[in-house]
């Protein structure tokens, strides 16, 4: 059996897959709900770590995206990205502008945690059923010292795909050429329901020209990219009412930033359904809405905002 202690806790490896395992019992006591003041406010009930980054704000004064460590991390590096000052600011609203901040922010941590990482994850919790606990608008990023399973077979696949092409260039050819799962697109980025998807209302997003590392996107790429994200969760938000998603982004591994056969992606997964028996039984998510059916609301609500 291999087991590694890890900031607190300890990881174990399934000696059956090789998959590993994050036992962090610290977690257990993090905060949930909104009571009391809002640690992540600026002001008088401000209460953080130091923090590790900070975007000054419009004029140099203030901060407009800052990090700062995890009080509850999954990892020695595990830092929370304050994605603005106002307690109420979110994607669905924000300028065109913040929403790149966030991104940029993304990026920034991410070229700072994998220098001792062998993996970096950036994800953002929406919601009580998608795993937030506080509700001021912040994500996360943590760097692990291990592949997970996803990391490890997507190189695996990826690196033997047939005739020397990157599957997501592919996959995007396909997508465009049939059209009925396109949910939006921008001139750097595209927004499509999976064919396959995992969850309900699943849409990922992709670069037009691929990539392996989401942290070498050129700002003015960002921007596209950030405009799509925004675009996508407000006709979430109104096809759905305001659900509970994860989001995560997809990037290169450490040490494999320029590998010919990979290409980052952000992934959006709303919650909408428990996962029940057979899901666990199996591993095969059981889907309530088709892509095609996803793609058409979502892209009705993004041509009312434009």
């Amino acid at each position: 059996m291999t087991a590694r202690r890890w900031h607190g806790g300890e990881l174990r490896q399934d000696r059956l897959t090789g998959d590993w395992v994050i036992l962090a019992p610290g977690r257990a006591t993090r905060p949930h709900g909104s009571g009391g003041p809002c640690p992540f406010c600026p002001g008088a009930g401000e209460d953080t770590p130091p923090e590790t980054w900070r975007l000054p704000g419009p004029g140099g004064s203030g901060w407009q995206v800052r990090s700062v460590p995890n009080r509850y991390a999954l990892s020695d590096r595990h830092e929370v990205i304050i994605e603005s000052p106002d307690h109420k600011w979110d994607f669905r609203t924000a300028a065109d502008a913040e929403a790149e901040a966030v991104l940029h922010a993304w990026q920034q941590r991410h070229l700072a945690l994998r220098k001792t990482a062998a993996q970096v994850v950036i994800f953002r919790n929406h919601g009580l059923a998608a795993g937030t606990s506080r509700p001021h608008p912040h994500s996360q990023i943590a760097g692990l010292p291990v592949l997970s399973r996803s990391a490890r077979r997507g190189l695996e696949l990826l690196r033997d795909h047939p005739r020397g092409h990157r599957f997501a260039e592919e996959q995007l050819a396909a997508e465009l050429a049939a059209g009925t799962r396109i949910v939006h697109t921008g001139p750097h980025s595209v927004a499509f329901a999976p064919f396959a998807p995992n969850t309900a209302f699943e849409v990922r997003i992709v670069p037009r020209a691929c990539q392996a590392d989401f942290a070498a996107v050129p700002r003015a790429e960002l921007a596209d990219v950030a405009r799509t994200l925004r675009m996508l969760l407000q006709a979430l938000d109104e096809e759905l009412g305001d659900p509970a998603y994860n989001l995560v982004v997809e990037t290169a591994p450490t040490g494999w930033e320029r590998a010919p056969f990979l290409s980052w992606s952000l992934r959006v997964l709303p919650r909408l359904e428990i996962a029940a028996g057979l899901e666990l039984a199996t591993g095969i998510p059981v889907v309530t809405a088709t892509p095609e059916d996803t793609a058409a609301a979502l892209r009705a609500r993004i041509g009312a905002l434009a």
